[in-house]
């Protein structure tokens, strides 16, 4: 996958409902996390490169740091979907302007990922050969 899923999350009137919805998952999802678990291509992504994998969610902004490197993404949720969908937008770099499209949930104390780069979104959280699949845990709460 691109660098950026190394690395590798809104209307008026009628929307305002779902509006106020993604602002508060939104708020809810904010903080610092680590990664703790990452599949790519299907596979277990090795310990060290998974030590080295930090994500920062502030208001609809995203940023993973991989080695140190950092990779900031614009980040749009949509919790009434099912699963829950996410949208990941490149703020910078050769993905700027690309979209890549993920679904999340809150599980035993972990935020779970699942997004692609070149497929359709994922549907489950099983990974595969597009779907890079990351498990996060809060670092330092919010």
């Amino acid at each position: 996958m691109t660098r950026f899923a190394l690395a590798g999350v809104v209307f008026a009137a009628g929307v305002a409902g779902p509006l106020a919805a993604d602002d508060a998952t939104l708020k809810s999802l904010a903080g610092s996390y680590k990664a703790v678990g990452l599949h790519k291509y299907g596979e277990e992504a090795t310990a060290d490169l998974v030590a080295e994998i930090r994500a920062k969610i502030e208001k609809d902004e995203i940023t993973f740091t991989v080695k140190g490197k950092e990779f900031p993404a614009k980040l749009k949720v949509d919790p009434a979907k099912t699963p829950a969908h996410l949208d990941l937008s490149p703020a910078d770099g050769p993905e700027k302007g690309r979209t890549f499209l993920g679904i999340y949930k809150l599980e035993k104390g972990e935020l779970v990922v699942a997004f692609t780069e070149k497929a359709d979104r994922p549907t489950d959280f099983k990974g595969g050969e597009d779907v890079l699949v990351m498990r996060l845990k809060r670092d330092g709460g919010k």
